[in-house]
């Protein structure tokens, strides 16, 4: 074989191995967001959590559980801010 066609022969070799890598990757790309699309809040719950606030939401769920008791700490005077004048 000539050196010329040897080259030709890679160079359709390499652009046939792109494709395929490029297939690929589409495809896992493709995976990826149905199982995305798979994992989306069922239309009830997200329905509540806009009408009342994903806040108030989650609050609801402790609620039906008995709740969660939080003890909040003190809050401590400001600090000075520093100085950077010296």
């Amino acid at each position: 074989m000539q050196k010329i066609e040897l080259q030709n022969q890679a160079t359709m070799l390499i652009n046939q191995l792109s494709i395929e890598k490029l297939r690929e990757a589409i495809d896992y790309l493709a995976e990826l967001q149905e199982e995305d699309s798979n994992n989306n809040l069922p239309k009830e719950v997200a329905d509540e959590i806009e009408k009342v606030g994903l806040g108030m939401y989650i609050h609801n769920l402790f609620k039906q559980v008995g709740g969660v008791d939080l003890e909040i700490p003190p809050r401590d005077p400001m600090r000075e801010p520093p100085r950077f004048d010296e």
